[in-house]
């Protein structure tokens, strides 16, 4: 009875003529890691999601004050200006000697992985503010002037800010997950196993680099303290000498002092000295090192440790959270709804029951496999939530059932529908404007165009290729100093790689090419050039970032051209790039075969 009332809830056309199995066990191959499962889906007593429902769910919204932008925003700012602006370097005496302090590099390091935490971890930031406000609690943090006491004040309380938006935000998941359960009526099931990745697996990956990550953090943090205890020995049957200080480099950190022989020696430091004034120098063999600083400078691999320790933690929560959250879907039943689904720009859209348009996804997560799919009917597992995980059995065109877990975190909402994928509200007044005006210059496009004798091209033009010449000539203006100058051994491979990557993507900006021909597209990249027959090309969009991408029919992947032009600049103009006609134009020769070149695009 459950299985006929629900067929008379479904609304006409969800089952968007996928042929179901009927009642008995789903036959089904291994191929394209479609799984056979002794589950017949077909007759799961799974209510429909409709767009009531999946609206409500789509609108349970964290309030603006609760993002993280604003605590993380504030929190940086405060940290910077309490630590860097405010703190005079300190002065080193054999009675209050410098060193390496543990636990004030440990809580000064940790505001860096906090901020991330608020973005994307907000389980672990749950935790990380109450430990950073505990430690802002010493006495000895406050000791600084009335100015950096004020930015102390503000890092307390946007710490607490932070813990406060993490909690809204938390809850505002656990309101999406009794939505979900409110919309299943109440109707759980066993979820079904999943082919492409088993739970156990699910964030595997990550787990094991977290952990190398902190056990690269330990092996530094224990070598730093092997060479303090090292220190430590020598030190104790040393010869202490009183020497010069002659110069104090600011800049590297380093202090020069003239022992009573007249040779120099130069010392790592990290508190304040003044020239002509004088400081104990210990000497055993050719061991050497200020009495006021016993660790010498230690800070480099202490910084570089406590980095390591925090990525590592990130990455290894958030591998541990994706694997519990997967678990959890088959430690017992979960709610289970109808919904529709497509593959689509990488990612799975899920749309309400009754939205056969496919006008508003509720919902996007990146699949494991990355096919391209039309628009077929569903069951959702699960109570899907921002940052959570859901398991998806879909119908394919020859009746078998797909079976796919999440490979990200679930977002609202999906891809713009224009090309590059990205998180955004369903139904934005800025999406729904983007494809108007697209659509307008398509018909715009079919009326004006006609038949193509030859090859038709499409190419930068001067201002794309002169800005992009002007571009690199910056990179090469800011980076050249640097490189000139003495880099450390993360600043060469960080500046090499982020140069490289600035300049690919102006070369892009300055040698992209489409050209058509009566066989179908030849698009220029950096490195290559595709070639799409016209039965492939569905068209071509131009999104609201710049991204010029040729569409393709489901199975074939799409061919982005890359970022070549500025579309927030060209409407200021009101002056279309020659990107944005290219894709009209495309668009138009896709649809109306007719305005195709009729010859071939020799030599292209």
């Amino acid at each position: 009875m459950a299985h006929g009332s629900n067929d008379r809830r479904s609304p006409p056309g969800v089952l968007l003529g996928v042929a179901l199995g009927a009642g008995g066990h789903t036959a089904v191959t291994h191929n394209a890691r479609v799984m056979t499962s002794s589950v017949p889906y077909a007759d799961v007593p799974a209510r429909p999601w409709v767009s009531a429902d999946a609206r409500r769910w789509a609108d349970v919204r964290v309030p603006a004050w609760a993002r993280p932008v604003g605590p993380a925003v504030v929190l940086l700012v405060a940290v910077v200006m309490a630590a860097v602006m405010f703190s005079p370097d300190p002065m080193c005496t054999v009675a209050a000697p410098c060193g390496a302090d543990w636990l004030d590099a440990a809580g000064s390091m940790l505001f860096l992985p906090h901020l991330v935490w608020l973005f994307v971890l907000p389980e672990l930031a749950l935790v990380s503010a109450p430990l950073l406000l505990i430690w802002m609690s010493n006495p000895d943090i406050w000791l600084g002037g009335p100015t950096e006491k004020i930015a102390d004040a503000v890092v307390v309380a946007a710490l607490c800010w932070g813990w406060a938006a993490v909690v809204a935000r938390l809850r505002a998941r656990g309101r999406q997950r009794s939505l979900v359960l409110d919309a299943a009526g109440g109707i759980t099931v066993p979820a079904p196993a999943t082919d492409d990745v088993r739970p156990w697996r699910r964030g595997l990956v990550r787990g094991i680099a977290g952990a190398i990550l902190c056990a690269v953090a330990g092996v530094l943090i224990t070598s730093v303290v092997v060479d303090d205890r090292t220190d430590d020995r020598l030190a104790r049957t040393a010869m202490s000498e009183n020497a010069r200080v002659v110069a104090y480099n600011t800049d590297d950190y380093t202090v020069t002092v003239r022992l009573s022989d007249k040779a120099r020696h130069r010392f790592d430091a990290q508190g304040s000295y003044r020239v002509g004034s004088s400081v104990p120098v210990l000497m055993h063999g050719d061991w050497m090192r200020l009495a006021t600083e016993p660790y010498g400078d230690r800070t480099g691999r202490q910084a570089l440790a406590l980095v390591l320790a925090g990525l590592g933690v990130t990455v290894l929560g958030s591998g541990l959270l994706s694997r519990r959250r997967a678990v959890a879907l088959h430690r017992a039943p979960v709610p289970v709804l109808r919904v529709l689904t497509r593959h689509d720009q990488g990612r799975t859209e899920i749309f309400a029951a009754d939205d056969t348009a496919t006008l508003r996804p509720v919902l996007s997560y990146e699949p494991h496999t990355r096919t391209r799919t039309a628009l077929r009917q569903a069951l959702l597992y699960g109570a899907p939530c921002e940052g959570g995980e859901l398991i998806l059995a879909s119908a394919t065109e020859s009746g078998q059932w797909l079976v796919e877990g999440t490979a990200s975190p679930i977002w609202r909402g999906s891809p713009d529908g224009t090309g590059k994928p990205g998180v955004y509200r369903p139904g934005t007044a800025r999406t729904a404007a983007h494809r108007r005006a697209a659509e307008a210059r398509v018909q715009d496009a079919l009326a004006a165009m006609t038949p193509a004798t030859g090859p038709v091209r499409w190419q930068a033009g001067p201002v794309a290729r002169s800005v992009g010449a002007a571009l690199i000539v910056v990179a090469i203006m800011l980076l050249g100093p640097l490189f000139r100058g003495s880099l450390t051994w993360w600043q060469l491979p960080f500046w090499s790689v982020g140069g490289l990557y600035w300049v690919s993507v102006c070369l892009r900006m300055m040698i992209w090419r489409i050209t058509a021909d009566s066989d179908g597209l030849h698009v220029r990249g950096l490195w290559r050039t595709a070639h799409l027959p016209w039965a492939d090309v569905i068209g071509a969009v131009y999104t609201p970032e710049g991204e010029l991408i040729a569409r393709c029919r489901t199975d074939v992947d799409d061919v982005p051209v890359g970022s070549v032009g500025f579309p927030p600049l060209e409407r200021r103009l009101r002056r279309p790039g020659r990107a944005e006609r290219a894709a009209a134009e495309i668009t138009a020769m896709v649809r109306e075969p007719g305005l195709r070149p009729k010859n071939d695009a020799r030599g292209t």
